[in-house]
């Protein structure tokens, strides 16, 4: 009679603990990914838009809100960021002109922005707080790049 041996670790088959191993590495990986590439509704932000940047960038984002009599600088044309920039939507920069690190001078100030607090957050506010404020601002940043014209294109 021929004797049966198990496989031992290291002959070629896997054994559960190496499963279990592959798989929390797999489950860390995507779940650091979800972390670092949330995902924004336009829609959502389309919403905010209409609230706080219509009146003066205008209905469709192209700088022509009813506001703009009244300004001293005309706002942005919204919808040719992309194309004066090679192509590319600047999805970091439109974001630092949102959230106040890059000034923008129709904006005002960031300790007192033309859209109040809705948009500015502290260190010192709760980490919810600071969430919301950043969700937001991503929503904004999702709706300037989904009303982008395609280069080239007169309107």
């Amino acid at each position: 009679m021929r004797r049966t041996e198990s496989p031992r670790p290291g002959s070629g088959t896997p054994t559960g603990a190496v499963l279990l191993a592959g798989a929390l590495l797999v489950w860390a990986t995507a779940s650091g990914r979800a972390q670092q590439e949330q995902v924004y509704s336009a829609f959502n932000g389309q919403q905010s838009y209409k609230t706080l940047c219509m009146n003066c960038h205008g209905v469709e984002g192209r700088g022509d809100g009813y506001l703009v009599e009244n300004l001293r600088v005309r706002p942005t044309d919204l919808t040719r960021i992309a194309e004066s920039n090679g192509g590319v939507f600047p999805a970091d920069r439109v974001r630092a002109s949102i959230d106040g690190r890059e000034q923008i001078a129709g904006h005002g100030q960031r300790e007192m922005p033309v859209w109040g607090d809705v948009l500015v957050w502290t260190e010192q506010d709760t980490a919810e707080r600071q969430a919301q404020v950043k969700t937001k601002i991503g929503e904004l940043v999702e709706f300037v790049r989904s009303i982008q014209v395609a280069a080239g294109k007169k309107e």
